[in-house]
């Protein structure tokens, strides 16, 4: 008899999500880009990112530093990552550092490089030895040497006690 409207569920003072941007398969762009939604990267990025969400597809290249809450590659990325969420799917190559909240790596996936917890009071810096020439000497140099507070020091090799058969 009587008909109501009906009511949207959720809240209406939220923003809508926008579409996401993509760059295509056949599209070469230098310099920043920069979005508060999704980035969906297919093609070539030679610069900064800085996205809501960045996805790099299988076919997808970027150059340079990537910011955004959350990151998806399964393409290639050269330079730094930089995000609450890092997911590394198989047949991703990133070759530079992360500094994130969180990580997955997938099996097929392959990184070049260190990774950082987001909130780590020390800025990400190069092994000792390190040049971008050559590779690191693995074990040239004590890793803990820098540090000499006691909740940075490594663990030390514990040995179980002899069991002959009595209990101690």
């Amino acid at each position: 008899m009587f008909f109501r409207k009906q009511k949207t569920v959720g809240n209406d003072n939220r923003p809508q999500p926008s579409e996401p941007t993509f760059i295509g398969t056949d599209c070469i762009i230098d310099g920043s880009i920069e979005t508060v939604g999704e980035l969906r990267i297919e093609g070539t990025v030679r610069g900064t990112v800085r996205a809501g969400t960045c996805v790099i597809a299988a076919s997808g290249r970027v150059e340079g530093e990537v910011i955004a809450d959350d990151v998806i590659v399964h393409g290639r990325v050269i330079g730094p990552l930089q995000a609450s969420h890092v997911h590394l799917q198989s047949g991703a190559v990133v070759e530079g550092d992360i500094s994130s909240d969180t990580i997955a790596i997938d099996t097929g996936a392959r990184l070049s490089g260190a990774v950082w917890h987001a909130g780590q009071p020390e800025q990400p810096r190069a092994p000792a030895g390190f040049s971008h020439g050559e590779p690191a000497a693995l074990f040239s140099e004590a890793l803990w040497q820098e540090r000499q507070d006691d909740d940075y020091r490594p663990l030390r090799t514990v040995r179980p006690r002899a069991m002959n058969g009595s209990r101690n």
